[in-house]
């Protein structure tokens, strides 16, 4: 699979590259107890092997998240996330830099059906734009006969 990379500013300064995405992410929110603290909706701007830039209409306040998508097959994956900052825009929304908790293969397996679900979406906007028939959804076993 091939990302597509690019450097914000021309200068890339952090550890891993970042691959532009706009999936809607659920996340919630945890106190250091455990206890929920918030949950909403957000927009992923980029994602990293170290994590991912969320956008959202409120900031998010807590450290502890649970980001969650959906897949091309509706299934429902989930990581683990870690609040770095989050910083309000002069559009009035608000960018939270989070860090991903878990092994490397949690992470892999996460980033690549964001990515994957994202090329889809992105490949049929323009196919509906253009007035031609969306591309199938291919399921698990269609996958692996091929």
């Amino acid at each position: 699979m091939v990302f597509t990379v690019y450097l914000t500013n021309g200068v890339e300064r952090r550890k891993h590259q970042r691959v532009k995405t706009q999936n809607l992410i659920s996340h919630f929110a945890f106190d250091e107890t455990g206890k929920l603290a918030s949950e909403g909706l957000g927009r992923a701007v980029d994602i990293s092997k170290g994590g991912m830039l969320l956008e959202t209409p409120y900031p998010i306040e807590t450290g502890n998240l649970s980001l969650m998508a959906v897949d091309l097959e509706n299934n429902l994956f989930e990581i683990k996330g870690k609040l770095v900052y989050t910083k309000k825009t002069s559009t009035g929304m608000y960018l939270s830099g989070i860090e991903f908790v878990g092994n490397n293969r949690q992470v892999a397996n996460f980033i690549i059906k964001l990515v994957k679900e994202y090329k889809y979406q992105k490949s049929n906007l323009y196919i509906r734009w253009n007035k031609q028939k969306p591309l199938p959804i291919i399921s698990k076993s269609q996958r692996q006969s091929v």
